[in-house]
């Protein structure tokens, strides 16, 4: 494959891997490859190999994974008493641990909550003196914010005073009057993260069946025998339903329901890294009094990246359409009037990209993580939205006990491989790094994404990784093609020959992300030949 087109022997790998058989059983079946999908399959994966994923969809972190802040919240925003807290606060602590040989980046850039005369209701505000009102703002929410943290168990927390603020972020409005610093939030970037808990759970035996949508399932007396899907059944006495906004629809099909998924829609918009990567240090809220938000959120901030860009948002929407991802101007704008007195002089013409996801509330507002009582066999992992990321690693840990007590082995496996190896960033690398590689293969020298310097080689790695990039999307959450300041403007037509070279398909065939999102229509002259067509028949 070396420098030019790749001859059949070289596709028939990627082949095997575009279209595995489907196994006739499995010790357990994960239904949805999200984080937590992916997540738990990985740990599955310490007891024993005998693990199948199935998603509808042709990748991994095809729904919310792709599409959320990319926070590792520490449990500060979160309602005292609710599982979803819990697990959060205790997520938070282990997160080190959770993607420690994974190859993926995670830092704890801490948030800092900025309290001003906007964090109080105006009729509370209009019954107190000045005197009143400054002790609120100054001392008491502070306190109460640490206080109430403390008793979730969160430690560090911090009161700043007004000068102490604007010295750690420089940029917030100048209205504020205190604030607390939470250093224990974090930052990982959620696709990345979940292809790679599905990459280390293949190395260890998993199998991942995309494009796989589930039907139904077997069910004998009161516990599950089988999943039925679109390419036929697979026998298993384990299934675990991590199916997101679809999560109440699954459970409903092995008569192990009783909750209801409400969509709820966020949009956040991306800023220029090369513009805004100082703007903030650390992510910035805005505190308000219980009562004051409008919608069932923590109501979002100014947020960077791992990568250094720089985010805002989200909001918090009802939807009726599950997969209504759209993003209109008037939303966007909205995110820009919302956080305009957060951060006043934010350059608005750095945004690069608006995106969406929606979220899989329940209408209780928590998890629901249980071993089914009506459906043995059957584990739901329901009503992960925000912060689902922060709570991965306990909510796998709470799964994997229900999933011993129904058969998973308790002795983990002395052959399980504890690191995916991670394909270097160029990007990344100073110019000795560069050149070794490029002395061994040349397409490392061969920029594909200026913007964000990716070059051949990361592509083909995508491409030809053990979960692989099928479509334009694909490649872009695993390289960041198309991620700059040009959106694929430069890089774009390259990628998608790439994959019709290395996919063995016409580049007609290739599209954005997955079915019914072709990337070109037709080859030019095809157009040319049809008006020719059409003129002679005149």
């Amino acid at each position: 494959m070396r420098g030019g087109k790749p001859d059949e022997m070289d596709r028939e790998p990627i082949r095997e891997k575009l279209e595995p058989r489907l196994p006739a059983r499995a010790q357990a079946v994960v239904v949805g490859a999200g984080v937590i999908g992916c997540a738990v399959a990985r740990e599955i994966t310490r007891y024993t190999p005998d693990v199948v994923v199935l998603d509808k969809e042709n990748d991994v972190a095809c729904g919310a994974s792709k599409a959320n802040n990319a926070e590792v919240h520490s449990g500060i925003g979160e309602e005292a008493g609710t599982l979803k807290q819990r697990l959060n606060v205790r997520g938070n602590h282990m997160y080190e641990g959770f993607v420690q040989g994974l190859g993926v980046e995670f830092k704890r850039q801490g948030l800092l909550i900025v309290v001003t005369p906007r964090s109080v209701p105006p009729e509370v505000a209009e019954s107190m003196n000045p005197q009143q009102l400054d002790e609120l703002l100054r001392v008491k929410i502070p306190e109460g914010i640490v206080a109430y943290g403390e008793a979730a168990g969160i430690r560090g927390l911090r009161i700043l005073s007004r000068e102490e603020v604007l010295k750690k972020e420089p940029n917030v409005t100048p209205e504020a009057v205190s604030g607390v610093f939470d250093p224990n939030y974090g930052l990982v970037c959620p696709y990345k993260l979940t292809i790679a808990l599905a990459e280390h759970a293949v190395m260890n035996g998993a199998r991942f069946l995309l494009n796989t949508e589930v039907t139904g399932f077997r069910v004998e007396g009161d516990e599950v025998r089988g999943v039925i899907t679109s390419r036929g059944e697979i026998a298993t006495p384990l299934v675990i339903n991590a199916a997101g906004v679809f999560a109440d629809e699954v459970a409903e099909m092995a008569g192990a329901g009783g909750f209801r998924i409400h969509p709820r829609k966020g949009a956040t918009l991306l800023f220029d890294r090369q513009v805004t990567s100082e703007y903030v240090r650390s992510s910035v809220a805005l505190f308000r009094m219980p009562g004051m938000k409008k919608e069932r959120s923590k109501g979002g901030g100014a947020m960077p990246t791992v990568e250094g860009n720089l985010q805002l948002g989200p909001t918090a929407v009802e939807v009726d359409d599950k997969y209504d991802t759209s993003i209109s101007a008037e939303e966007i704008e909205e995110i820009f009037e919302r956080f305009h007195y957060l951060l006043p002089d934010f350059p608005k013409d750095a945004v690069i990209s608006a995106f969406s996801g929606v979220r899989a509330p329940t209408y209780e507002e928590d998890f629901v993580i249980e071993a089914s009582n009506r459906v043995k066999g059957f584990v739901n992992v329901a009503g992960i939205q925000s912060p689902g990321l922060a709570s991965a690693p306990a909510i796998v840990e709470m799964v994997m006990g229900f999933l011993h007590e129904l058969g998973i082995p308790r002795e983990p496996r002395p052959d399980f491989r504890h690191v995916r190896p991670a394909t270097p960033r160029f990007a990344e690398l100073d110019d000795q790094e560069r050149d070794a590689l490029i002395r061994k293969d040349p397409r490392w020298g061969n920029i594909i994404c200026r913007c964000e310097y990716v070059t051949e080689a990361e592509v083909l790695a995508a491409i030809h990784s053990l979960i692989p990039a099928t479509d334009m999307d694909g490649v872009k959450r695993r390289t960041r093609t198309g991620m700059g300041r040009c959106q694929g403007g430069f890089c774009g037509h390259r990628v998608a020959a790439i994959l019709a070279r290395e996919l063995g398909r016409p580049v007609t065939e290739i599209t954005k992300s997955g079915e019914g999102s072709p990337v070109y229509l037709a080859e030019t002259k095809d157009f040319l030949r049809a008006e020719r067509s059409g003129h002679g028949q005149g």
